[in-house]
């Protein structure tokens, strides 16, 4: 089942938030283990900010597996270059979108030229302080789709209440004038009087979320994520957007392999 690549991004920021807090229990309460795997199933609706975009629901496997200092995360392949005590700092290849590439499945876009995925190489770096988790991360496009890049800051404040984890986190993200474009923008050939010609500068979106846990024994979990995305005005005003905010809703199951 085809998944929108904006819920990509909102599963990749729940399971790696979740596996990032699961681990650190893990570390501390049993021997580390060379490999880690969890599987399971999870859901995801995500309003679009197209126009006459629709609000799309998915439901799809997930998958987070770690190998040494290798990982796979929600669709990222890295590798842990550092991690010493609470510092880390990654590298590898993932999908990180401001847009999505069926815009919404909007009738009112489809002569649009289609878009596609753009490979990403990332570098991230992280702290782990007593008041919550840090981290800084920096993306740069190499297949040749737009040539852009993103950096975001986030923090989160892990909140325990018996055996659930809440996690709030507010993140903001910097996307220069490539992406922007690639997803927003109406190059003056594919202009028409409905749709005008518009090209935009590079601009910033902030997402607000809450995630929870609940550890159901040890090896089953739920874990659930609200999530609300604050676009620029680079992006609300673009011809092809209707909205300046995106609300999404995740939730799934999580079985822990070994």
């Amino acid at each position: 089942m085809k998944l929108n690549t904006t819920m990509k991004n909102l599963t990749a920021l729940t399971l790696v938030m979740f596996s990032t807090y699961l681990s650190a229990q893990q570390a501390e309460n049993s021997p580390t283990s060379e490999h880690k795997l969890q599987i399971g199933l999870a859901g995801v609706t995500s309003q679009s900010l197209y126009l006459d975009g629709e609000n799309q629901t998915r439901i799809f496997p997930a998958i987070d597996y770690q190998y040494k200092r290798l990982f796979f995360q929600a669709g990222d392949l890295g590798f842990n270059l550092i991690d010493q005590n609470n510092w880390e700092i990654d590298f590898g290849l993932g999908i990180n979108l401001i847009g999505d590439t069926e815009r919404g499945d909007s009738r009112l876009l489809e002569n649009l030229p289609e878009l596609s995925l753009p490979l990403n190489a990332f570098v991230s770096t992280q702290y782990k302080s007593p008041i919550g988790l840090f981290k800084v991360k920096h993306n740069h496009e190499i297949n040749n789709k737009h040539n852009g890049n993103s950096t975001s800051i986030s923090y989160s404040a892990p909140i325990f209440k018996d055996k659930w984890l809440f996690l709030p986190q507010v993140s903001y993200e910097h996307y220069s004038d490539e992406v922007v474009n690639y997803f927003f923008g109406v190059e003056p050939v594919d202009a028409s009087i409905e749709i005008p010609s518009y090209q935009a500068g590079s601009t910033k979106t902030i997402s607000l979320s809450v995630l929870g846990l609940y550890k159901i024994n040890d090896k089953w979990s739920f874990v659930g994520n609200l999530q609300n995305e604050f676009a620029g005005d680079e992006i609300s005003d673009s011809p092809i957007v209707n909205d300046d905010q995106r609300l999404s809703v995740f939730a799934g199951f999580l079985y822990k392999v070994f």
